[in-house]
């Protein structure tokens, strides 16, 4: 049976050194006021959220609107590219993930996406700089909507367009580091593999009863027989 695994990008794919540079900078270049992403749990959230959650942390009122959401996109693509070019910021992927998404590529049997909080440019610049890019098709992001919840559904029917095929929503993984991943597959009736690779400990994701917990993705072939059995 044909699975569309899922992933989730910060915490589970990659880790970002000093990323809060980038980010406070594009706040400050976008709304003229400072902001530090370092005030709140950003974990599991999408872009626009966190940039709410830390305006209303430092109790200043903001008006958000498409356009300025457009212009903080593009601040924050270009202080990543900078930040990454000076060496300031860096982003690697995390142990396993490369071996694991090569593996699923080299498998009739899975199809592998991402749905994330990231925008999409920021997605794919992070990606990129860990080398995972090409093992991974469009998926859904904060660009597609700042509600996680709303991603898998928009990740689901790319691949679906993409390959010319119907996919189930039972046969759609997401793998994330957070509660909001389970929350986002359960309300999709889709599956899910939470990892102790963020922010949450093994013991804390398990309490939340996922479909599977691991450590993290240092075994694929312990990875791609928990999907398998999913």
């Amino acid at each position: 049976m044909e699975r569309l695994i899922l992933f989730d990008i910060d915490g589970t794919l990659t880790r970002t050194q000093n990323g809060f540079v980038p980010f406070n900078e594009a706040i400050s270049k976008t709304f003229g006021i400072d902001g530090d992403i370092r005030t709140v749990a950003p974990d599991g959230n999408t872009d626009p959220m966190i940039v709410k959650d830390i305006f209303v942390k430092a109790n200043v009122t903001l008006t958000f609107d498409k356009a300025r959401w457009q212009q903080f996109t593009v601040k924050l693509e270009e202080s990543y590219r900078y930040h990454l070019r000076q060496g300031t910021t860096t982003i690697r992927p995390l142990p396993g993930a490369l071996e694991l998404l090569q593996a699923l590529c080299a498998s009739e049997e899975f199809s592998a996406s991402v749905v994330t909080g990231n925008f999409e440019v920021t997605a794919e610049l992070k990606l990129k700089a860990a080398g995972l890019a090409l093992y991974l098709t469009r998926g859904a992001y904060a660009s597609d909507s700042e509600h996680r919840p709303d991603l898998p559904p928009i990740a689901k029917g790319r691949w679906e367009k993409l390959s010319g095929r119907p996919m189930a929503c039972d046969q759609c993984i997401i793998v994330g580091d957070t509660p909001m991943d389970l929350e986002a597959a359960r309300e999709n009736h889709m599956k899910c593999v939470l990892v102790g690779t963020g922010r949450y400990p093994l013991e804390e994701l398990a309490y939340w009863q996922p479909d599977a917990c691991l450590p993290d993705l240092t075994d694929s072939d312990e990875v791609v027989k928990t999907i398998s059995n999913l």
